[in-house]
């Protein structure tokens, strides 16, 4: 199949998966777990490369357990990290050539059952949607102060990808228009939905299909993982124009506004917390842009990067939204 095609109920799809790793060893083998149990009858899983750039620890080893039992698993160790996206470049040069959709979901996050399922329809259903991407739903404990502020981040993707799609954590994008990714990406998911509207194609956000992920549990690392993404959302406006749903502070202001107001929403202290640290972050992301800082390679943040549960059932988590 290539893109545009007219597909129809119960088409195969074949499906390459590139799972990009950095220091994963806690779960990388929980992730795997979690694509290689995806079921669908619209297509199969034909491969699963895990690129591992630079890592220090057993990611390597762990992914290769995985594969001496499923011969799809395999992995590619790069001695130096360059950053997620010249990891899925890296992918982009050696995957099946044969592939109709690609899958790219980080090592630090797990797919609920019926994920791929989930997204495979949304493809089915109109050829001129390119991208999809599922729902993040943070797995961080609500009991605390940054993990409130992590779970109004995510029901705030949420509400914007609803109006406009802002895809993320795991997507599926037709083959044939992502055949590599421009040398100076910083944001993967970002520069492909850059790719894909440039190709009259559209994003369909699917927020049926549930990613599990973990945001970091302390404000310091927080910051800046928000203003990492900030500043690689600037640069892409920069390079290509393309701006994505997130970035107007405006309509995150005014959507944090409506959750504050909504009966059940988060309290002002959550609310205000997580409005100035975005602010913050964009205003220091903006100024390192302007400062020729590159954030490509990133300072990984610690309690971000941990085992997560596997997901029996998306009901079994903190809806975001």
């Amino acid at each position: 199949m290539t893109a545009g095609s007219d597909v129809h109920e119960g088409a195969q799809y074949r499906v390459s998966a590139v799972v990009p790793a950095y220091n994963e060893e806690r779960n990388v083998a929980h992730m795997l777990a979690s694509l290689l149990a995806q079921q669908t009858p619209l297509g199969i899983v034909s491969e699963v490369v895990v690129v591992a750039s630079g890592c220090t620890d057993a990611t390597a080893a762990r992914v290769a357990e995985v594969a001496r039992h499923d011969g799809r698993v395999r992995v590619v160790t790069e001695p130096v990290r360059a950053g997620k996206a010249a990891a899925v470049d890296r992918y982009l040069e050696i995957r099946d050539p044969d592939a109709d959709v690609l899958l790219i979901a980080s090592a630090d996050v797990l797919l609920s059952p019926g994920f791929l399922d989930t997204v495979l329809r949304a493809l089915a259903a109109d050829p001129n949607v390119g991208m999809c991407g599922g729902r993040p739903v943070p797995s961080n404990d609500a009991r605390t102060l940054m993990g409130r502020v992590d779970t109004l981040l995510w029901e705030l993707h949420h509400d914007v990808a609803t109006v406009a799609p802002k895809l993320g954590e795991a997507i599926a994008v037709r083959a044939a228009l992502v055949p590599r990714l421009p040398p100076e990406s910083v944001l993967d998911e970002a520069t492909i939905e850059a790719m894909v509207t440039a190709a009259g194609h559209t994003l369909k956000y699917v927020p049926e299909a549930i990613v599990v992920n973990r945001g970091p549990d302390t404000l310091g690392e927080y910051l800046s993982q928000r203003r990492r993404n900030a500043a690689g959302h600037y640069t892409l406006r920069a390079q290509t124009g393309y701006r994505v749903a997130t970035l107007p502070t405006r309509r995150l202001v005014r959507l944090a506004a409506r959750r504050l107001r909504a009966p059940g929403g988060p309290s002002i202290v959550t609310c205000g917390v997580t409005v100035l640290l975005e602010v913050t972050a964009r205003v220091l992301g903006r100024l390192d842009v302007l400062r020729g800082r590159n954030h490509a390679v990133w300072k990984v943040a610690p309690t971000a990067h941990t085992a997560l549960a596997h997901p029996d059932a998306p009901s079994h988590h903190r809806a975001a939204g």
